[in-house]
């Protein structure tokens, strides 16, 4: 079997597990009610519903454990407020194959809410408190971009750099040993591209897509990401998300599952012997299968007990690999004072009121629903330290400073941490300087019986797609054992 990796990265909606499979694997016998658990599947995110319906429909009886209250992983949609607002995955590309492919066979409804992305005016630039047009921006005493970068706002520099500069010229070969090189810290990429320290702490560190500064994350993954971002835009320009929210789809691939779906299973050790697995939860309970396969961030899985204990490269990323702080007001405003001060009401601040990225979900483009307010990185674990109220009263009295007209006119609806999520402890997982030619090609290898899936696991992917792609493996994994 083989399968050339921009096909696998960019998802075969509709091709069907059976052109993927060798032929042992379809024929594989249907399970009687009366047979044990073939497989236990921990997380019920996306990537691990995925991997459970996948085995099923070669005929293994499958169990989900999940230690929330709820399906979707880091797929986390505010269902009672305006619009729906996202604390997670957001939208798909049109090369989202795997993802489409998913929705549609839960019977899902798509829509392409690219253009309510695009509606309003454009972000402003908000430094020391005051708002900047691009052509101020260019002009500010406090610019220290290089001349040639002056008009380019602090929130697009990295991206434009690494889109422009990506010296990873095959964005698939990224953790191939040739890349090794490029997996340097960030902080270097940005140095090299004439950036002073300064320069890169405010296009950077103020908010960070991965990471918490230059250093901490390797420029090769954002030279992956940005090879995996472009092949995307070449699949199509529409941008898609569920009716009603996308927390729709996990909620959808669970009804497909003809097993189980455990809440409040939070597990604290895995057993594997030579025939069999057991895993332990937290309240006492115990289950056994003869395979397990663990979607848990590693973020996660570093706290829980596997025996025999992992051991060289699988121990190390379990327990070093860091995932993104991130944190998520969600505030409505009474009255639009955006229409009132005449300014945009998307917002990228230098300050503690992060980004602010109004919400076009209702029933026009125009109608603002509400402001999804976003910190990362060190801005987001400084709002978790003054904790929900302080934060969310905090984050709407920096608004009405900087914008008067909004005084008395916001409410703080909601407040969403990743880093204090108990089963997540962050975000999306990203690497350090190194840990991409030292870690990604090997930590998701099958240890006994104990398989690996997520989307921290995905070499061909990121995001949702990512976590389907790895579920993918992990059952091709599980069927050929």
């Amino acid at each position: 079997m083989t399968i050339d990796r921009r096909s696998f990265t960019l998802g075969m909606a509709g091709a069907g597990l059976a052109s993927l499979l060798p032929l042992k694997a379809l024929a594989a016998t249907p399970a009687s009610k009366a047979k044990p658990l073939d497989v236990l599947v921990l997380g019920a995110g996306v990537s691990g519903l995925q991997a459970a319906w996948m085995l099923e429909e070669q005929g293994l009886k499958v169990a989900v454990l999940e230690g929330r209250q709820r399906v979707g992983g880091r797929v986390m949609t505010l269902l009672d407020e305006p619009g729906y607002p996202e604390m997670g995955f957001n939208s798909m590309g049109e090369g989202y194959g795997r993802g489409i492919d998913a929705a549609q066979r839960a019977g899902l409804t798509l829509e392409d809410v690219g253009s309510r992305y695009r509606a309003g005016k454009p972000p402003l630039l908000w430094m020391d408190g005051k708002p900047l047009t691009r052509e101020e921006w260019a002009r500010h005493p406090g610019n220290p971009f290089p001349d040639s970068l002056k008009s380019v706002l602090p929130g697009e520099l990295v991206n434009r750099l690494i889109a422009e500069r990506n010296p990873l010229k095959d964005w698939n070969a990224w953790i191939d040993p040739a890349s090794a090189p490029l997996d340097v810290p960030l902080h270097d990429f940005l140095r090299a591209q004439g950036l002073s320290d300064p320069a890169i702490r405010l296009a950077n560190d103020v908010s960070p897509y991965y990471g918490t500064s230059s250093w901490d994350v390797s420029a090769l993954m954002l030279e992956f990401n940005d090879g995996f971002v472009k092949a995307q835009i070449e699949a199509g320009p529409k941008s898609f998300a569920v009716k009603g929210g996308n927390l729709h789809l996990p909620m959808g691939m669970a009804k497909l599952l003809k097993g189980d779906v455990i809440f409040g299973k939070e597990i604290v050790a895995i057993e594997t012997t030579d025939s069999g697995a057991t895993v332990y939860c937290r309240d006492g309970s115990s289950f056994t299968a003869g395979r397990v396969i663990c979607s848990l961030p590693f973020s996660t899985l570093r706290h829980v007990k596997i025996m025999p204990g992992l051991a060289g490269v699988q121990a190390e990323a379990v327990s070093q690999i860091a995932y993104q702080p991130l944190s998520i007001a969600f505030l409505t405003a009474t009255a639009p004072f955006w229409e009132e001060d005449e300014l945009s009401a998307a917002m990228w601040t230098d300050g503690l009121a992060g980004t602010v990225i109004p919400q076009h979900f209702g029933s026009t483009p125009e109608e603002v629903t509400g402001l999804l307010v976003q910190a990362r990185g060190s801005l987001a674990n400084y709002w978790d330290r003054l904790g929900r109220d302080r934060a969310l009263a905090m984050i709407v009295s920096q608004i009405e400073a900087m914008r008067p007209a909004a005084k008395g006119k916001l409410a703080a609806r909601s407040y969403f941490s990743w880093s204090q999520e108990t089963f997540n402890a962050g975000d999306w997982a990203y690497f350090g300087p190194g840990q991409v030619s030292r870690l990604v090609p090997d930590m998701a290898k099958p240890a006994g019986r104990l398989h690996f899936c997520g989307e921290h696991t995905a070499t061909g992917a990121r995001g949702l797609e990512g976590a389907l792609e790895s579920a993918e493996r992990v059952a091709l994994e599980v069927l050929e054992a």
